[in-house]
C-alpha cells in the first residue's frame, strides 16, 4: 500500500495521472508548426492582456474567421470577424503558459490557447447593432489609472477590417469615439437603415447565442432573415480554422513575418494598461 501511494504521489507531482493523461494534446499533429511568433515579440495570454488589450493570437483568429468564409467561392462576403477575449486562455494541459515567445507556434499550443472548440458562425447585422456590440465590448474596461481586476471576457478582439477608437474616460455606452469597418465609417446617431446597409460578421457561436452579455445577438443565429451560417471548412471550429489560416499565411513563412499585435485595430485612450505577466 505504501509503495502504491508513493508511486501515485510521484505521478501527481509530475502534473498528470498516467491512466488519464491530461497532458496529451487534443489535436492531430500537435507538433506541427502553424506560424511563428515574430522576432523580438512576446504575446501575453493572461486575462488582463487577453481581455483588456489587443492580442495577436485572437486577432489572427478573427482574421481566420473572415478568411474561412471568404475563401469559399459563392459565399456571401464577410465584412469582419470578432472573438471574445474570454476565448483566449493561458492554462495549458499541464503547464501555465502566460507568454508565447518568439519562434515556432505549434498546432498543439494553439489548441491550448483556444481550447473551447467554439463553432465559427456568421450573421448579418445592422450598423446600429454593430455599434451596440462594440459599446458592450468596451463597457467594462477600466479607466486609467484604476487597477485591472476581473477583466470581462466580453472584450472583443477584431479582424484587420476594423479600426476603432475607445475612450475609457467616457461613461459606458458612450466610449466608442470612432469606428470604421473596411471603407465604411459608422457614426453614432447616423446609422444607415437595415437591410439596405448591413454588415456580415463572423464570430464564435458562444456570443452569437447571447452569452457574455451579448443580448443584442440573441436569436439572430436562428433568424433566416439574418442569413446565418457556419464555417464551411475545417469542422467549423475556431482553433482548427485558425490553424488552417495560419498555416497558409505569411505568419508561417519566417520569424521576421511572424505574429505580432496590431495596436491600431482597437485604439485604447485613457484606459488602464495591463502589466506584463510573471515569467
Amino acid at each position: 500500500m505504501r509503495l502504491v501511494a508513493a508511486s501515485l504521489a510521484a505521478v501527481v507531482a509530475s502534473g498528470c495521472i498516467a491512466f488519464n493523461d491530461d497532458c496529451q494534446a487534443l489535436v492531430d499533429n500537435p507538433n506541427e508548426r502553424v506560424a511563428f511568433v515574430a522576432k523580438g515579440t512576446e504575446i501575453f495570454l493572461d486575462r488582463p492582456n487577453a481581455r483588456h488589450a489587443n492580442n495577436a493570437v485572437a486577432q489572427a483568429a478573427a482574421d481566420a474567421f473572415v478568411w474561412v468564409f471568404n475563401s469559399v467561392e459563392g459565399n456571401a462576403r464577410v465584412d469582419f470577424g470578432i472573438v471574445n477575449g474570454g476565448s483566449v486562455r493561458d492554462q495549458g494541459a499541464c503547464v501555465l503558459r502566460s507568454i508565447l515567445r518568439e519562434g515556432p507556434l505549434t498546432r498543439g499550443v494553439l489548441g491550448e490557447v483556444l481550447p473551447f472548440e467554439n463553432a465559427v458562425r456568421v450573421v448579418d447585422l445592422s450598423e446600429q447593432e454593430v455599434f451596440e456590440l462594440f459599446e458592450l465590448s468596451v463597457s467594462r474596461l477600466f479607466a486609467a489609472p484604476t487597477p485591472i481586476t476581473s477583466p470581462s471576457g466580453a472584450f472583443l478582439q477584431v479582424s484587420r477590417e476594423v479600426a476603432m477608437e475607445v475612450d475609457c474616460a467616457r461613461a459606458p455606452n458612450a466610449r466608442v469615439t470612432a469606428l470604421r469597418v473596411g471603407n465604411q465609417t459608422i457614426t453614432r446617431g447616423a446609422f444607415r437603415p437595415y437591410p439596405a446597409t448591413k454588415l456580415r460578421v463572423a464570430m464564435p457561436g458562444f456570443i452569437l447565442g447571447g452569452n457574455d452579455g451579448y443580448a443584442v445577438l440573441a436569436g439572430k443565429g436562428d433568424d433566416p432573415a439574418r442569413n446565418p451560417g457556419q464555417a464551411p471548412r475545417f469542422g467549423g471550429v475556431d482553433s482548427r480554422v485558425t490553424s488552417a489560416y495560419l498555416l497558409q499565411s505569411d505568419f508561417n513563412k519566417s520569424v521576421e513575418l511572424g505574429l505580432r499585435v496590431d495596436p491600431m485595430r482597437v485604439r485604447l485612450v485613457n484606459c488602464s494598461i495591463p502589466a506584463r505577466p510573471p515569467q
